[in-house]
């Protein structure tokens, strides 16, 4: 997809482009700036979905960059982020679908780091000495590797 394309869907859901009338070259370059800029604040909270930065100035002819599961949160989103610069109202529709879209992105370009338990778990308040608490010590530590649980060879725990 190019970035005028691109453009052109936003302004598409804006209302501006439309059967009966198109948006003008000064609309398109107006957005895709926008995008850009908008894009590469994401890429600084670290959603990187691959736009193709060359200078200042995006050029309409180029291709984006975008994967085809990053296009409804962008377009989606961009048209919510520059529907008041228009003078237009976002429909309910199109901010729904900005953050569907956004959660896709997320989804996709967030990976979840591991997580390694602590040496030591409290046992509970009903655990305690008179001394202090009485805590569990495990025999080997715990590491979760995203979405299941590895012992310390790395092999995924089955069993309680």
């Amino acid at each position: 997809m190019t970035k005028n394309q691109l453009a052109n869907q936003i302004l598409t859901l804006l209302g501006i482009n439309t059967r009966l009338s198109s948006a003008e070259p000064e609309e398109i370059e107006d957005t895709l700036r926008h995008t850009q800029d908008w894009i590469l604040a994401q890429n600084a909270m670290g959603r990187r979905i691959g736009w193709v930065v060359n200078g200042d100035t995006p050029d309409p002819a180029e291709e984006s960059g975008l994967p085809s599961w990053a296009i409804m949160g962008v377009v989606n989103s961009m048209a919510v982020y520059l529907a008041p610069y228009f003078g237009k109202v976002a429909s309910q529709e199109t901010v729904l679908n900005a953050g569907i879209g956004m959660q896709t992105i997320t989804n996709m370009t967030v990976e979840v780091q591991p997580v390694q338990y602590p040496s030591i778990m409290p046992r509970g308040q009903v655990n305690s000495q008179p001394w202090g608490p009485d805590y569990y010590y495990p025999e080997n530590r715990v590491v979760t590797g995203g979405d299941y649980l590895t012992d310390e060879g790395d092999d995924p725990v089955v069993t309680p």
